[in-house]
């Protein structure tokens, strides 16, 4: 009897070592995993690719947080896993969630045209789902800010902020600027459509979009660091835990804020701030019927159709894509001011991604793609370093031969490891441009437009850059050769009628 009891006692104490062994495996297996999300978003932060906040969501479990760089520039302090980051166009989701809102509380309907909610727009025929799937033909709302809204005072005085998104209905009810299609005859991305959306959850349902967000969506999902919010100068009481976006000069030393903007004030494509924790709790709740029926969300995960029959891949607030498993991924970027986020939601695999920067970031796929395939275990590479950051240091400390120099090395010999898509020279030109630097930005635009001779908007910008060293013959030229190569650029078609 003694002898049994021993050997129960034995048998129980193999199994509680067993039983820990086990869990300090799974633990050190999950460090592992853990191990593999910071190496790399410690690395990427060393070589001066990201600042700002990350989290990774695995088989619905987080796998990895980090914050990572500085939440000011003055003073200096460092980003906490709470830091509250402007998300900008991440908020199309939750403007296209306020409207789905209202649609299954039978307040409108999404083929509803948007004058029975804003009269005073001059548009026929657009309607809610057309400003949800970006397919309006709209135009563009920050050109005409710019050249509408008290175009006598510059962009930085403080009497040209706009208060919110009557003023920007104003405008377009008084200059009726042209569509730049019919509805549905293409697909082009419009912040535009997303500010009306936000003006129409607000008269729809009589209170203020911020309100209404808050009251329909955030609060009922958690997010109680998440708000619209109109801000302008300065520390903030209202938001202490907010961070503020600032970028590197040229000489690739010294940070300036990035962070005020006179159109900050419009809502509706930007406007939220959010803490990466709360964006989690976002992407939870869109797996309930808590805030929209399950079908009115399916919608919203819908790609949209063409009338020609070509099928674009986004629906409402949400780009639609596929995982490397093939499985059905919705997703969005942001970027405004200082500021770049992401989220990514592998909706039929239960894994997610949250990205939040606050310094101007150029390598926002850079360092997500990566992401990505390390949530299957996949191989991947670092980010290619940026030859606009490369060039334009080589502008400031040497000038623009040895730069051009530079650059045509670095293609030459070492393509691999940078970063050389148009958009690359098409920014550093217009930063140049702002510094007063017109004859290195002309060479920067000339070399962008010698490397994609079919692209429009290299004409256009080099175009720009002529026009500011007073060669209008030349810059007419250009101008011309964009607008044949793109009908649809009417600001381009603008500037050739001011010049001829």
């Amino acid at each position: 009897m003694k002898l049994f009891k021993i050997n129960q006692l034995k048998l129980f104490l193999g199994f509680v070592l067993l039983f820990t062994f086990t869990l300090l495996t799974c633990q050190k297996s999950k460090e592992v995993k853990n191990n593999k999300f910071e190496a790399f978003l410690s690395e990427v932060y060393k070589r001066g690719q990201f600042n700002g906040n990350a989290l990774i969501l695995k088989d619905g479990e987080i796998v990895y947080q980090g914050a990572y760089g500085i939440g000011n520039i003055d003073p200096v302090d460092s980003l906490t896993l709470n830091s509250v980051f402007r998300i900008g166009s991440v908020s199309k989701q939750f403007t296209a969630m306020g409207i789905m809102i209202l649609k299954d509380k039978g307040k409108l309907s999404y083929d509803q045209d948007i004058r029975d909610f804003i009269p005073e727009l001059p548009y026929e025929g657009i309607t809610v789902r057309h400003l949800l799937n970006h397919v309006s033909g709209l135009p563009d709302y920050t050109r005409m800010m710019n050249m509408n809204w008290k175009p006598e005072l510059k962009k930085n005085d403080p009497k040209k902020i706009v208060s919110g998104n009557e003023d920007l209905i104003k405008i377009f009810a008084q200059e009726k600027p042209e569509v730049y299609f019919k509805p549905k005859e293409k697909w082009e991305y419009s912040n535009t459509g997303y500010v009306l959306l936000a003006s129409i959850v607000s008269r729809a349902s009589g209170i203020s979009f911020e309100q209404f967000l808050k009251e329909h969506i955030f609060n009922p999902a958690g997010m109680e660091n998440t708000s619209v919010y109109n801000y302008v100068y300065g520390k903030d009481s209202q938001m202490p835990k907010r961070v503020y976006g600032f970028k590197t000069e040229l000489n690739g030393i010294d940070r300036v804020s990035k962070d005020y903007h006179y159109l900050n004030g419009i809502a509706g494509d930007g406007g939220i701030y959010s803490t990466i924790s709360d964006l989690l709790k976002w992407d939870r709740v869109l797996y309930t019927e808590k805030l929209v029926s399950k079908s009115t969300l399916e919608e919203a995960f819908t790609p949209v159709t063409l009338n020609n029959g070509v099928v674009e891949n986004y629906g409402f607030g949400w780009r639609i894509t596929e995982s490397p498993n093939g499985k059905k991924v919705v997703s969005h970027s942001g970027g405004w001011v200082g500021f770049s986020s992401y989220i990514y939601r592998e909706i039929e695999e239960n894994n997610c991604i949250v990205f939040l920067s606050n310094n101007s970031t150029n390598y926002l796929g850079g360092v997500i793609n990566p992401l990505i395939n390390m949530l299957h275990d996949l191989p991947y590479d670092m980010p290619k370093l940026s030859i606009r950051e490369v060039i334009g240091k080589t502008i400031i400390n040497d000038g623009i031969d040895a730069a051009v120099k530079q650059y045509k090395n670095l293609k030459d010999n070492e393509s691999e490891f940078y970063d050389f898509k148009e958009k690359q020279l098409n920014f550093l030109g217009y930063q140049l441009l702002e510094m007063d630097l017109a004859n290195e930005a002309v060479e920067v635009f000339r070399i962008n437009k010698e490397e994609y001779p079919q692209s429009a908007n290299t004409y256009d910008s080099y175009g720009d850059a002529l026009l500011a060293i007073g060669d209008k013959t030349k810059a007419l030229l250009n101008f011309k050769k964009a607008y044949e190569l793109d009908s649809t650029l009417l600001e381009t078609k603008k500037k050739i009628s001011q010049l001829e």
